[in-house]
């Protein structure tokens, strides 16, 4: 999957991330912004309710279609230097005839560390080349390419040249879509919401001490009150570039998406800022358009906290039903 072109569908290589060399500067200003669409319907293999009727006007053919809409949007904040990294594939119409994917994907450099950027522009270009490989493939395995993928580019940022005795390391959460089957995986406390409707869940732990400290909390061991005064409890436990990283979340069960249903991914740059309420509104606004709405979220964030505002990146999918329309 991640090896050579010959052995990419044993799923078990991962050559391909361990091309040499972290990636150059992405080119990102510190306003960025991405979004996609793209071409032919899927007319089988759907979930119940994704046919539509065609209906004959005098003159036209309308049809609905499921699509895939990809966007983000990113700001450099009050640092200095951007090390949040982003990237989105092109949005896609559901195919009549093969499986459509679609990637999205968002890192967030450790600015306590060595050149954070780095590491951030170097996870997303990596998983980004590992995608392009199985993106068309007709059977992939996506758990197991996300769970390959992250040990491989974990040992390749934990490889780097240390600067002042220092390492280099990210978060990343990044989903793949395959048609309404959504699939995510998480390390850090970088986090995935799905949003239906009035409704938000986060599907991703923080991966910091507070999970340890839960975990002594429901023992019995303190109390959660005594947890939560931790000074330590925002501490990573999990990045990549930590070294033989273990601790990641991936779903091995496809979450199906409904019509309406909105994927955000976000930098703690905007859930350190935002309440989740706030989140809810700004995403919900039926007045604006969805890019629109993930410029709103990130500026709302670095309007609320202007002392320390990190950088504050969001990635987002949403799974629409789209009206085509052509000449009889």
């Amino acid at each position: 999957m991640f090896g050579r072109k010959k052995e990419a569908k044993k799923n078990e290589t991962e050559g391909h991330f361990m091309q040499s060399g972290a990636i150059a500067n992405s080119g990102m200003t510190s306003h960025s912004m991405q979004s996609g669409s793209g071409a032919n319907a899927r007319k089988t293999g759907r979930p119940a309710g994704m046919h539509s009727p065609e209906v004959q006007a005098s003159h036209h053919v309308v049809r609905t279609v499921p699509e895939l809409i990809t966007l983000s949007y990113t700001d450099t904040g009050n640092r200095k230097y951007q090390q949040d990294a982003v990237y989105v594939s092109p949005g896609k119409k559901l195919s009549a005839n093969k499986k459509t994917r679609v990637l999205a994907v968002v890192c967030d450099g450790m600015g306590g560390m060595a050149d954070g950027g780095k590491a951030s522009r170097t996870g997303i270009e990596m998983l980004k080349k590992g995608f392009q490989k199985i993106e068309k493939e007709p059977n992939v395995n996506i758990p197991l390419f996300f769970r390959q993928g992250i040990k491989a580019i974990d040992r390749t940022i934990h490889d780097f040249p240390k600067e002042g005795g220092k390492g280099s390391g990210t978060t990343m959460v990044a989903v793949i879509a395959e048609d309404n089957k959504l699939y995510w995986a998480s390390v850090g406390d970088s986090r995935i919401y799905i949003l239906r409707s009035n409704e938000m869940i986060q599907v991703t732990r923080d991966h910091n001490y507070m999970l340890r400290l839960q975990e002594m909390v429901n023992s019995g061991q303190m109390s959660l009150q005594e947890a939560q005064a931790k000074k330590q409890k925002e501490a990573l436990i999990s990045f990549l570039g930590i070294g033989n990283v273990s601790l990641m979340d991936v779903n091995d069960t496809p979450f199906e998406m409904q019509y309406g249903d909105v994927v955000m991914l976000c930098s703690d740059g905007i859930t350190k800022t935002l309440p989740d309420g706030q989140i809810k509104e700004i995403i919900n606004n039926p007045n604006v358009s969805m890019q629109k709405k993930a410029e709103n979220l990130v500026m709302a964030a670095v309007r609320q906290n202007t002392h320390s505002q990190d950088n504050t990146s969001v990635a987002i999918l949403q799974y629409k039903e789209t009206t085509i329309t052509r000449e009889r």
